[in-house]
């Protein structure tokens, strides 16, 4: 797994698949997720990132303070902190607010839209959601408004369309579109798309993602994440690095936005968190497999940063 699908995979996203809409001209929509929207398929959900993908024809995009985004058959647009955005074909129309179209689907099955004149070019879209309950996440603040991929250029091309209507088959025969193949996929939409994303930057720019582009953080980066519960030093870093400590220091905390060594207790918390979830190990082993020697040491980590220990954690995620 590459540096940035690794980094990526802390993030630990859900999501789903819960309306289908169809659109023909002239037409403008407003819409934003709720938890509420949600509440069918997730109990509770902090960070929300709503997703359209088109199947047919061409959209725009709009949220406020930034151009218009095309959007055509085989791409997918994330926005990763939900704003409150306006889908039409045509931008600058008074758009209907999405809630007002939506159809109930039969026996809690896909949702759906149809809207228009009905004559002229269809627009066929399904929409979903990325969710996650870690609100500090460090990539999450750094993203724009929206993220454009091309699925159909993708090296999982097929396998992320075949998912996206296996997503709304699944719904549409009431069904919910929550299973493992979701969350793959989510996941895998999320990394295309941030990686996507990544690749238009200009390296000198400072941001979160440009670390991983840079080639002396890049490979402290890799190493890191490769032997998260290795008991790293800066000056263990900075030789991977190939830079001096006090260059490697100032270099990482400029491209990442922190110090190399509390990036490093961040990441291993993150991962900690995710090994919680699967239920597949014990505290002790969770501890060893994110770098801690003693249990009792993670356990004061783990509840400094998130409030409560482990265990805790760990029975209210098995409860929500």
């Amino acid at each position: 797994m590459d540096t940035l699908s690794e980094i990526l995979r802390t993030v630990r996203l859900k999501g789903g698949i819960f309306l289908d809409a169809r659109f023909t001209p002239s037409w403008s929509v407003a819409s934003s997720i709720t938890p509420d929207d949600l509440q069918p398929y997730m109990k509770q959900a902090e960070v929300l990132c709503a997703l359209h993908y088109v199947i047919s024809g061409e959209m725009y995009v709009e949220v406020e303070g930034e151009e218009p985004l095309l959007v055509k058959s085989g791409e997918l647009v994330l926005l990763p902190r939900n704003t409150l955005h306006v889908l039409s074909n045509r931008p600058g129309q008074r758009p209907v607010p999405s809630g007002d179209l939506i159809q109930p689907g039969d026996n809690g099955g896909l949702a759906s839209i149809v809207h228009g004149s009905g004559s002229g070019p269809l627009t066929n879209l399904v929409c979903g959601y990325l969710a996650n309950e870690e609100m500090r996440n460090p990539l999450m603040a750094t993203l724009p408004p929206m993220l454009k991929v091309n699925v159909s250029e993708g090296a999982s091309r097929d396998w992320i369309e075949s998912s996206v209507r296996y997503g709304a088959q699944q719904l549409s025969e009431g069904h919910h579109a929550t299973s493992s193949v979701m969350a793959r996929l989510s996941e895998l939409l999320f990394v295309e798309a941030v990686r996507a994303y990544s690749e238009t930057q200009e390296v000198h720019e400072q941001h979160w993602l440009h670390g991983l582009k840079d080639q002396y953080v890049g490979r402290a980066l890799a190493a890191l994440h490769d032997r998260l519960a290795h008991g790293w030093s800066v000056a263990d870093l900075a030789e991977v690095a190939g830079l001096s400590r006090s260059a490697f220091v100032e270099r990482f905390t400029a491209a990442m936005g922190t110090p190399p060594m509390q990036y490093l207790a961040k990441s291993r918390m993150l991962l900690a968190k995710e090994l919680l979830v699967e239920r597949q190990k014990s505290i002790g082993q969770v501890a060893a497999a994110v770098g801690y020697d003693a249990e009792a040491a993670f356990n004061r980590a783990f509840k400094r940063e998130f409030g409560v220990p482990p265990a805790r954690w760990r029975d209210q995620q098995a409860a929500a």
